[in-house]
Parts: structure tokens; sequence; C-alpha cells
């Protein structure tokens, strides 16, 4: 029988399959068909999306205080219920200014319901589990809602056309989301100021101005590492069709990456008992470095198209992992939401550039030069992340003074 610690992980887990799915994947599905009947290009649509984006992602520090304050239970159920409202506002728009002002409403709502929340939440409560696995565990989930949400989507517009699939979509997220959020978020939380003895005594903060120089060095990599994201999934199909591909064998090898992003979290949370987060984000970093390297030298070959995205969404969706647990390691529970927020807003101001900016070298120099240049963001990535400091070893410097 499963312990009740496990309740809110797997909870959350089953809701950030929902929103993932409804608040992110079903745009790539549903924005195409509604472009052609609100008479508006491909490249408006998603430009209005990337706006959305941009500007819901502001929210994301305010999501991250009010969790700080109150927990996560009343800030999630009531982002559940702003954003399967905001995926039915979806069904009724009639041109760009009401599907901005729906795309920007759900965004918003989704900062309050997805990852960042979901991991500040979890860490609040006082479990007889570490929160570093709690976040293992929800990312687990996440991991598989392209792989459900694209055909599902796509089988919904078949059906029943873009405007019910919204209402189906934003019903079957309320439903779902909102009384998850209520029961599995209503246990007891932590006192922040003592330390629980479910975590690790062996991962101490970091002091003083070591917390500072982590925090910007933190958040740089995340960028570079992050920044690449995007692109990959934006231009993808274009890119590997220019390394002498099909469309088809593009999208095949694209649809290996998400699958594989559930094996790398797997993966992670069968080692992470011992593992520091900073070993974590090392091979993240690692598993997409040899992906590029795989896919430049062999990329030309359907084998080396193949491992290139398996070895990429292992990396990738360890990556999500290392994104929650590292800041908690280095810096701690107390504040922990707020922190989330930030750096997520930082790195979505930064990183809507990212589409355009591939785009512009796949166009102008082929799509081997632009995956190039991805793996040369992961490499400042690497780089970056090897002068964070490591509390560990400066512990005994801190009992020494």
């Amino acid at each position: 029988m499963i312990s009740r610690d496990y309740y809110p992980c797997i909870g959350l887990g089953i809701t950030q399959i929902m929103g993932y799915g409804t608040l992110m994947y079903a745009y790539a599905v549903l924005l195409p068909e509604m472009a052609k009947d609100l008479d508006l290009s491909l490249s408006e649509v998603f430009g209005i999306l990337s706006l959305g984006l941009f500007f819901g992602g502001i929210t994301s520090p305010i999501a991250g205080k009010l969790v700080d304050r109150f927990g996560g239970r009343w800030v999630m159920v009531f982002g559940a219920l702003i954003a399967g409202l905001s995926l039915i506002s979806l069904s009724l728009v009639e041109g760009r200014k009401s599907l901005f002002a729906a795309i920007l409403m759900a965004e918003s709502a989704g900062m309050f319901v997805l990852y960042n929340v979901a991991f500040a939440s979890v860490a609040r409560l006082d479990l007889d589990i570490p929160a570093q696995k709690s976040i293992s565990i929800i990312t687990l989930f996440g991991g598989v809602a392209s792989t459900i949400f694209w055909p599902l989507t796509l089988w919904l517009y078949n059906a029943l056309g873009w405007q019910m699939t919204w209402v189906v979509l934003g019903i079957a997220y309320l439903l779902t989301a909102v009384p998850i959020h209520f029961f599995v978020l209503s246990s007891e939380e932590k006192n922040l100021d003592v330390r629980s003895s479910t975590e690790n005594v062996e991962w101490p903060e970091l002091q003083n101005d070591m917390r500072k120089r982590g925090m910007f060095w933190m958040v740089v990599s995340f960028i570079f590492c992050g920044y690449l994201a995007g692109a990959v999934m934006t231009l993808w199909v274009t890119n590997v069709q220019d390394l002498g591909h099909t469309a088809a064998i593009a999208a095949l090898a694209g649809a290996v990456i998400g699958p594989f992003k559930t094996v790398g979290r797997f993966f992670e949370m069968l080692i992470s008992r011992n593992m520091y987060p900073l070993m974590t984000y090392a091979l993240a970093l690692g598993l997409m470095l040899a992906a590029f390297g795989v896919l430049l030298v062999f990329g030309f070959t359907l084998l080396g198209l193949m491992v290139a995205a398996a070895l990429f969404g292992m990396g990738d969706g360890i990556k999500t992992i290392a994104r929650g647990t590292l800041p908690l390691a280095l810096f701690g529970s107390k504040g922990y939401g707020a922190r989330l927020g930030w750096i997520s807003a930082v790195q979505m101001g930064i990183n809507a550039s990212a589409p355009f900016i591939f785009a512009w070298v796949t166009q102008t120099f082929g799509g081997w030069v632009s995956f190039f240049m991805m793996s040369l963001c992961l490499l400042v990535a690497l780089v970056t992340y090897g002068v964070i400091p490591d509390p560990r070893r400066h512990v005994h410097d801190r009992v020494k003074t």
C-alpha cells in the first residue's frame, strides 16, 4: 500500500500532466487551426503565444511569494480554477486582442499551478520523504504530458472542432486539478526555521557572500541551458530535415524525446538517494552535450538521429528535476517559492528570444550550424556550472570562523 506521504507528489504529478498538456502542448495542435478560422497567419498566432508566455511569466515571482507566505494549497486551488476558466475562454476568441487576452490569462494562471509552484508547495509539507524525492516523482509524471495530449488534442479537434476542444480541456482540467490540489496539499506544513529529519544533514546551505555568487552563476547556467530548449522544440524538424532526413523521420525522432524525458527522470529517481543536486545537474548537462555530439557527427544517419534524440530527452528530463532541487540544496527551503519564481521570470524573459535567434541562424547558415550553436550554449552552461560554489566544501570553513 502506498504511504500517505506519497499522495502529494503523486497528485501533483497527475495535475502536471493535465497542466502542461492543456496549458502548453495543446497550442501546437489547436493554434494552427484557430489561425485559419480567425484569418490570422501562423506567425501571428504563435507570436501572440510568445507574448502571452512572456508576460504571463512575470507573475511567477508573485506565485512563489504567495506559496512561501500561505502554503501551496489555496494558491494552487485558485490557480487551477482560473486556468480552467481561461482554457474555456479560448473557445470564445474572435481575433487578435481576444486571443492574446485569453492566452495571457491562461499562462498567468499557469504560473500558479505548474512545476515551480508544485515544487515549492511540496517542499513546505511536513512529510517523511525528502522534498528532493517528491520533486523527482512529480516530474516523472509530467514527462508524459506531450505523449498523451498531442494525440488526444488532435483526436478531440477532429471530433469536435477547436472551440469545443478548448471547452472539454478546460472542464477536464477543472474537474481534475481543483479537487486534487485541495486534498493532497492539506498536510501539515513544516517549520522552515528548523531542519526536518528527512533533510540530508550533509547538504548545508551556502552562506554570506557565497549565496550571491552561487545564485548568479546558477541562474546564468540555467539561462544558457534553457535557452536552447524552446529552439529545439521549435526548429527540430526544420534542422533535422536540413541534415538530409524527411519531415516524417524528423517528426518521429522528435517524438522519441518526450518518452525519454520520463526514462531519464525514472533513472534519476533510482540513483538520487545519494546524489547531490549539483551532480544531478552535471549529469543532465553531460547527457545533452552527448546528444549534440552524436547529432553533429552522426545525425545524418537514422541511428545517430534516434540516439541523439533519446540522449537529449533523458538529459532534458533530468534537467527539470535539477531546476527544482539545486536551488533547494544550495539555498534551503526558506523563501524557496519566491526564489524559483524569480529564476523562472528571468529565464522566460531572456529565453523568449531563442526561437527567433536560432531560426535566423538556421535560415542563414543551415541546420547543422544551428545545432552547433545550441551545443555551444550547453558548453557555456557547463562552464558556468563549474564555478557554482559547493557548500559542502566550505562548511568546515564556516565552523572555523
